[in-house]
């Protein structure tokens, strides 16, 4: 494998997805820049769900958001409630539930907030309670919506996400000696966070790389932003990621 991958997800699935790298003879290098800790509402939980009656909705952003929320349920020795309707954003989130009891969250064909909403179009949730897990900050498309079709919506920000501080020279000098030549970005905070960290004269560099992402929402980002070289995974599980690249890798071999 040609592969030389940076890692930018937070640390524990970053590791896991650089044993997969290499295994299969690749070389990866872990460099989150997000960390992830537990949020402001993270024992707002338990209140919360308990307002909710059969039907309502909850609605999980990542595995974050449930593993998070559980914990705070644990804490508290309550479990999830029954008769709600679950919704995962994708498949590591509905996983995670199952884990916990939690067998019939359904998941959307696209794994982000349209998702969501295509998922939800033709189903009526008129003053529904919908709370949605998630960490801090964020997009708005999803709750936008679905206040306009009349729902009840609240947000419970169970989790939050920081920027690791790093010397930026340093960074630049490791990467280079590690010989990147991709970066695997599961977010678009992540990019973001990513190109406002790494000094201005190494932005050429960094753009000319290859870069793998999770949907072609963020693909777009990564092209606004000059990046030529993005391969869209099918989804941010590292499964996906790591078929993303295999995929790369196949490219970069015959060119």
């Amino acid at each position: 494998m040609k592969i030389r991958a940076l890692i930018t997800r937070p640390h524990e699935k970053g590791e896991q997805l650089a044993r997969q790298i290499e295994a299969a003879h690749g070389a990866a290098l872990c460099c989150p820049f997000i960390d992830i800790s537990a949020g402001l509402q993270f024992d707002k939980v338990t209140s919360l769900l308990e307002k909710l009656q059969p039907h309502d909705y909850i609605i999980a952003i990542s595995d974050n958001a449930v593993n998070y929320a559980n914990a705070s349920l644990t804490l508290e020795n309550k479990t999830w409630p029954q008769q709600i309707n679950y919704i995962a954003v994708g498949p590591t989130t509905a996983k995670c539930w199952q884990e916990n009891g939690i067998l019939h969250a359904k998941i959307p064909d696209t794994h982000d907030s349209e998702g969501v909403l295509k998922l939800l179009a033709n189903v009526s949730v008129a003053n529904k309670k919908i709370v949605i897990l998630r960490g801090n900050g964020g997009r708005e498309t999803l709750a936008e919506d679905l206040i306009k079709r009349t729902a009840n919506v609240t947000y419970c920000e169970v989790y939050q996400r920081t920027v690791p501080d790093y010397d930026q020279d340093m960074l630049i000098n490791k990467w280079q000696q590690f010989a990147i030549n991709s970066v695997i970005i599961t977010s678009g905070e992540i990019l973001g966070n990513l190109i406002k960290t790494i000094p201005y004269t190494a932005l050429p560099w960094i753009l000319n790389l290859h870069f793998i992402v999770p949907s072609p929402r963020i693909a777009a980002l990564a092209h606004a932003l000059g990046i030529a070289h993005v391969t869209i995974a099918s989804g941010a599980s590292n499964n996906s990621l790591f078929n993303a690249v295999k995929q790369l890798d196949m490219q970069i071999g015959i060119s």
